[in-house]
C-alpha cells in the first residue's frame, strides 16, 4: 500500500491511506494532497518488520479531521508508509488547462 520514500518528492499528488501492513493512519477519510515539504532528515521508528519510515508535509485538498475527532487541519506531516501516489492525470488532447 506504501510507496517507496524514492518516488516520493515535493509537488506529488498522493492519497493518505487509512492503513498501512502494520497500523492505522490518523486520517481515516483517505484524504488526497499534495507533498509540499520533506518532514526533515529524521527518520521516523526503526526499519524493520514494524516498518520505519520518513515524513512529508502534505497539504490537502480539504481540510480533514483526524480519527481522534481533533481538526480541522489544512496540513499535516504524514509518515510513507501511509502515502500513494495519485495516478497521473492525461489528457487526451494534449490541453492540460
Amino acid at each position: 500500500m506504501s510507496t517507496s520514500a524514492s518516488a516520493i518528492g515535493i509537488g506529488a499528488q498522493v492519497f493518505v491511506r487509512d492503513a498501512s501492513e502494520t497500523e492505522r493512519s490518523p486520517w481515516p477519510s483517505e484524504p488526497s494532497g499534495i507533498v509540499f515539504r520533506s518532514g526533515g532528515s529524521a527518520l521516523a521508528g526503526v526499519w524493520g518488520a514494524a516498518g520505519g519510515g520518513q515524513w512529508w508535509w502534505i497539504e490537502f485538498d480539504e481540510p480533514q479531521l483526524r480519527s481522534d475527532g481533533e481538526g480541522p487541519f489544512t496540513t499535516a506531516q504524514v509518515l510513507d508508509k501511509f502515502l500513494e501516489l495519485a495516478p497521473p492525470v492525461w489528457y487526451p488532447d494534449g490541453d492540460d488547462s
